[in-house]
């Protein structure tokens, strides 16, 4: 019966009767709920609704979405294509929907609207890549709904970028305090980068962690939100959103890396590096000290730092160190040259993977 009723469709050719079939069609095919459709029927449902996908009216698109956005009725390829609608339309798709593709996900996280990028960040499905992504480049609302979904991953990187933020930003600073709260592998990740003595862990977060006192820091912030900021351990955190570097769209290893060289915290840099090509912090911070140019930059290579991050690099050390910058072009094209030639990868510690 369904297989007549979609052969019926492909051969009507007027926009308006075709909307009005497919409404009455996913209004049938939407509450036959004794009967599970067969791969083959939620194929040739979804691909002849596809194949006259841009002559429906809302009224029609708003039924498909309605009827079958939160169900696996649909293929992938369907839910993608609803994703691309505005947001009213779209956005049970984004958040519920079981057949949305990663990829679409993706694309969404990397150029969607924040509205979109919200309702993505309350799923239980997303991947650390996903997550890694948002986290660059969705406003902190979206941060602050990942925090709070306890299904949302964050790999090393993510973390990173959350410390970064909650250096200045209560509202990020009580938010890693309630997820570690709630969530064990999240509070074994603080644990983890607690006892390589990171820099960027702040200091109220440091000693809640250490005490087991989460509870009374994330309240603490809470109830200081009224004025947008709130005082602890004579450092001020506020509303402020720190910004983090894009790389291909992606958070990576560079883009903290720069964040870093831009805030100024060669602290921080010196740690990330040493965690990236396995040195002792001091054996890291001597050599960028030193005026071996050439042993600087065999370190860095071992970082695998683009070109771009390397003349930053050079500047934020030239202002460390207060030395002129007069030599950072040949620095940068003898970096370059280098980066050309084969070099052999070494095994990295499971910390490391803040690089990948």
């Amino acid at each position: 019966m369904l297989r007549d009723q979609l052969e019926q469709l492909a051969r009507i050719k007027e926009p308006e009767a075709r909307s009005k079939l497919i409404r009455t069609l996913v209004g049938e095919y939407a509450r036959s709920e004794e009967h599970d459709p067969t791969e083959t029927e939620r194929e040739l449902f979804s691909r002849i609704v596809l194949s006259v996908f841009d002559q429906l009216d809302r009224a029609a698109r708003y039924e498909l979405v309605v009827r079958l956005a939160k169900t696996d009725r649909i293929i992938p390829d369907l839910a993608d294509r609803l994703a691309q609608e505005d947001y009213e339309l779209s956005e049970p798709v984004i958040e519920c929907s079981p057949m949305i593709s990663q990829d679409a996900l993706m694309a969404l996280a990397k150029n969607g609207g924040n509205n979109k990028r919200l309702s993505m960040a309350h799923r239980a499905d997303l991947s650390e890549e996903i997550t890694d992504t948002l986290i660059a480049r969705a406003s902190r609302n979206v941060v602050h709904a990942l925090l709070d979904n306890l299904e949302a991953p964050f790999s090393i990187k993510g973390t990173l970028a959350l410390l970064i933020f909650a250096n200045t930003e209560a509202e990020v600073l009580a938010g890693i305090a309630r997820r570690a709260m709630n969530d064990e592998e999240f509070m074994e990740m603080q644990m983890d980068i607690l006892e390589t003595n990171c820099p960027l862990v702040p200091p109220p977060l440091k000693s809640a962690l250490e005490s087991g006192d989460l509870i009374r820091l994330a309240s603490t912030i809470e109830g200081a939100q009224r004025d947008g900021g709130v005082e602890l351990d004579g450092m001020h955190y506020s509303r402020h959103e720190a910004s983090i570097q894009i790389a291909n769209g992606e958070l990576s290893f560079d883009a903290i890396l720069r964040t870093l060289f831009e805030q100024t915290r060669l602290d921080a840099a010196i740690w990330l590096i040493g965690r990236k090509i396995n040195l002792a912090d001091d054996v890291v911070a001597d050599t960028l000290k030193s005026d071996a140019d050439g042993a600087i930059m065999r370190l860095m290579l071992q970082t695998g730092i683009h070109e771009k991050t390397y003349r930053d690099f050079l500047k934020a050390r030239c202002e460390w160190l207060d030395r002129s910058t007069r030599s950072i072009p040949e620095l940068v094209m003898r970096y370059k040259a280098e980066l050309k030639k084969p070099r052999r990868t070494a095994a990295q510690p499971e910390m490391q993977k803040v690089a990948t």
